[in-house]
């Protein structure tokens, strides 16, 4: 059940405060009783592990057919018009590579609403959204969605790899990222407990270089995967206001032997490197392998793929020994 998705999702109490003029930024859904009791069992030694983190949309996942990603657009319609009385679309816009908030500010703005109203209505526009999607997820979030070639293998190898640990860094609010995952069958194929870095989690505000609030998102996961899998001396208490964390490197590694985050687009590959972490671009997505590398180009911390269907390129690309898969 999808509802059940939303239950169990790890709370690490992933406030984030990012002001815009006198406007406060901050949002963070909450529900009373999420936060999940930690044990030793829940939490297995990763010391010293790769630490690789998954953009999902053009990534993990493509949208198709005239019902693309339908579930996920009609819950921004729906929000729009609940919350702000306004009927409309994202698809108004461009908005690859964007976090859901920005999206929806973009699409505010778009019709003259402004970028300190968006702001202030965005907890409840979030939540609308969530509640939405959730409520019809069990028979749609599949809808116009399907897993990209490679991907069910690869996370398949990360999950029985011995160095490594996989999570989600995406701009989809944090349950209807994990909603997307179970419709495609993909969520038990990534680390536990799972953590992340989620539209849910941050927004500046920022609409003209949205790859910066993705960058936040990348430390985020960092952060919280240190703390879920009780690394460093960590004791899994919860990280509290995400806040103090943005915009800063310090102490990314802590645990960690490398950190590797996988996208589709710049914006991703600009958001990896600017958070200290390796770039792997994969060319599922919108844009070519040649606009990927271009990003950075000569940067030895960046490797572009053309998709995921030879998992031992791929995990060597992210420098993990395939090898190791087959004799754990």
């Amino acid at each position: 059940m999808m509802l059940k998705t939303y239950n169990m999702l790890v709370n690490l109490n992933r406030r984030a405060t990012a002001p815009i003029a006198s406007t406060p930024a901050h949002f963070h859904l909450r529900k009373p009783g999420l936060q999940i009791r930690r044990t030793a069992a829940m939490a297995p030694a990763a010391a010293g592990k790769t630490l690789v983190s998954f953009d999902v949309d053009g990534t993990l996942i493509r949208s198709r057919g005239v019902s693309a990603n339908k579930l996920h657009k009609d819950a921004y319609a729906q929000a729009f018009k609940e919350i702000f009385n306004l009927d409309t679309h994202i698809d108004v816009i461009q908005h690859h590579g964007s976090t859901d908030p920005l999206i929806a500010i973009m699409v505010l703005e778009h019709h003259g609403i402004s970028k300190e109203d968006a702001l202030k209505k965005m907890p409840q526009l979030n939540e609308c959204m969530i509640k939405y999607y959730l409520e019809y997820a069990k028979t749609r979030a599949g809808e116009g969605l399907e897993k990209l070639a490679g991907v069910e293998e690869l996370l398949k190898a990360l999950k029985a790899h011995p160095d490594a640990v996989s999570c989600l860094v995406t701009g989809n609010l944090e349950p209807i990222g994990w909603a997307k995952m179970e419709a495609l069958g993909l969520l038990g194929l990534f680390s536990e407990p799972r953590f992340g870095g989620f539209g849910t989690d941050f927004c500046s505000g920022d609409t003209a270089e949205t790859w910066k609030d993705r960058t936040e998102l990348v430390r985020f996961a960092a952060h919280k995967g240190r703390v879920a899998l009780k690394l460093d001396g960590e004791n899994g208490a919860p990280l509290g206001d995400l806040a103090s964390l943005a915009g800063s490197n310090e102490g990314l590694d802590k645990g960690w032997s490398s950190r590797v985050h996988v996208g589709d687009t710049p914006m991703d590959i600009k958001a990896a490197l600017a958070a200290g972490a390796k770039a792997l671009g994969v060319a599922t997505g919108v844009f070519s392998k040649e606009q990927l590398e271009a990003c950075a180009p000569g940067n030895p911390n960046l490797v572009v793929v053309e998709s995921f269907e030879n998992t031992a390129a791929t995990l060597a690309a992210m420098g993990l020994s395939p090898s190791k898969v087959a004799a754990n």
